[in-house]
């Protein structure tokens, strides 16, 4: 049974999706533990979402890509809180746009590390403490680019394939456990995202320029609508594009 106040786990929780749905848990009354490398950015949004609607919030320190920074993020959890109900894996890149064979080691290495190792000791280290707490929900960023792939986006795509496997298999492996798992795939949205991709916010502009794109809080409304919903009812995916965004790169302009 979902407790009055569930405590949920956010990475990347400084900026865009992440911070979108803080605010948006926050006025369901969640309790938050909110992850980044921006520390600073984290501990403010905290502090403004308990004085502004009564919670208990704080902001610290996570890189994902590191098990030993995961592991104390969760073992603060426990110390604060005393139990983790829901976690949204939300910290994520893209980097360049360049093919395979001109693509570099760095840029691979950032998202693989980020998007499925990242993923992989967070899910790993909640799992536990959600199914102690007797009811949770497990929510993955995807991205439609684990649908469908593009020029120039072969290890992206491949670690947001990668998400979407993980996100079906915990359902399978969850069976039985009062614990939801939902992957939220969203198309466009209009973030900080494109500017790490393309080391630019001129060319992230132009992405988006002549359309209207989605914009963080349209995802975090999602996220909030599949852990809202009858502790039956269990939404596996969510594939989220902008109305001027068909298919995976049709884009009305």
């Amino acid at each position: 049974m979902r407790p009055e106040h569930p405590v949920a786990l956010i990475t990347g929780a400084s900026w865009g999706i992440g911070e979108a749905t803080a605010k948006i848990l926050a006025e369901s009354g969640f309790y938050l533990l909110l992850g980044a490398r921006t520390v600073e950015k984290v501990t403010a949004l905290a502090d403004e979402l308990q004085s502004k609607h009564g919670i208990k919030a704080i902001g610290t320190a996570l890189d994902v890509r590191d098990p030993e920074s995961v592991n104390a993020f969760v073992e603060l959890a426990k110390s604060e809180f005393g139990a983790v109900h829901v976690l949204v894996n939300n910290a994520g890149l893209a980097k360049g746009t360049a093919c395979l064979e001109d693509a570099t080691d760095d840029q691979w290495e950032q998202m693989i590390s980020t998007n499925i190792n990242g993923v992989l000791y967070m899910t790993r280290a909640c799992i536990p403490l959600i199914k102690a707490a007797g009811w949770g929900h497990i929510f993955f960023l995807g991205s439609v680019a684990g649908h469908g792939v593009y020029k120039g986006g072969s290890v992206y795509c491949g670690t947001k394939y990668f998400v979407r496997a993980v996100s079906e298999t915990l359902r399978f492996e969850l069976l039985g456990e009062p614990i939801r798992v939902t992957s939220v795939d969203p198309g466009m949205v209009e973030t900080q995202f494109s500017v790490v991709r393309l080391d630019s916010k001129e060319k992230a502009d132009a992405v988006y320029r002549g359309m209207q794109p989605l914009v963080a809080e349209d995802i975090a409304e999602c996220i909030r609508w599949a852990v809202d919903l009858p502790d039956h009812v269990n939404i596996d995916q969510i594939i989220i594009r902008p109305r001027d965004q068909a298919g995976f790169q049709k884009v009305q302009r």
